[in-house]
């Protein structure tokens, strides 16, 4: 089966926590990111068998002796659903840990990926009462009400799937920072995840789909933090994630 991509980059140790990992980035499909890379919220470039990626995978694990985790990035790899899974078996076969970013727009293959991947992300834009707002970050080709629809229901079927299950908000100033937009995604998610991630955006690598977000700053730590003790109130476990470092959780104030 083949599977179309735009990246591989290698020798990754922050798209998989504690792990090193190849990443693939895929791309293509109804939803378009204004807030991206271009290279990340284009067509495909490139498509091969799967039985590429294992050999590709394989041998950059006897070279560097470290790499055992595959990430599935991209604005939505499950457009690929199909491919995806068949991958994700054969790398979970040679024990491979394997991590799925997803919109949650494919449910039914989400709750497919849920019973192979070690760790499924969920990234979700918006407080979903906003659907002007969040129909803005994820193009105009896509009805929202079905967007929604489909992500409601793929909130169910993580909550009760077996991987590690994490949501996520690229927080981007004067976009969707307010506490309020925040605490309306913690309490919508509250019972689907083991973790909320609040993740810093940064406007790199340039250029952007909409450039107008290469001139907005990234939000500061100490913001992140304010926002995450909001996020805290309803959800378990809260991290604030930066660029560059370490996930760091956030522990209720005494």
């Amino acid at each position: 089966m083949k599977l179309a991509y735009s990246t591989i980059v290698n020798g990754n140790t922050m798209a998989y926590p504690g792990r090193v990992a190849t990443v693939i980035h895929l791309s293509g499909g109804p939803l378009k990111c204004p807030y991206l890379a271009i290279g990340e919220s284009q067509d495909p470039t490139f498509s091969e068998d799967t039985s590429f990626f294992v050999d590709l995978i394989t041998k950059q694990t006897g070279e560097d002796g470290e790499t055992n985790a595959v990430v599935f990035a991209g604005l939505e790899p499950l457009w690929q659903g199909n491919a995806v899974l068949e991958l994700a078996k054969n790398l979970r076969q040679l024990s491979y840990f394997v991590k799925v970013e997803t919109s949650g727009f494919y449910a039914n293959d989400l709750r497919n990926l849920s019973t192979v991947a070690n760790f499924i992300s969920l990234d979700l834009k918006h407080s979903l009462s906003q659907s002007v707002k969040y129909g803005e970050l994820i193009g105009s080709k896509v009805n929202f009400e079905v967007f929604q629809s489909n992500l409601l229901t793929s909130l169910t079927f993580l909550e009760h799937g077996k991987a590690f299950k994490e949501v996520k908000t690229t927080i981007i100033p004067g976009v969707n920072d307010s506490l309020e937009v925040v605490e309306s995604i913690a309490q919508l998610i509250k019972n689907s995840c083991d973790q909320y991630a609040l993740c810093q955006f940064v406007p790199w690598p340039l250029p952007l789909a909409d450039e107008k977000f290469e001139k907005i700053k990234p939000p500061t730590r100490l913001h992140l933090l304010e926002l995450a003790q909001v996020a805290r109130k309803h959800a378990g476990r809260v991290v604030v994630r930066c660029h560059e470092s370490d996930d760091q959780e956030v522990l209720p104030k005494a």
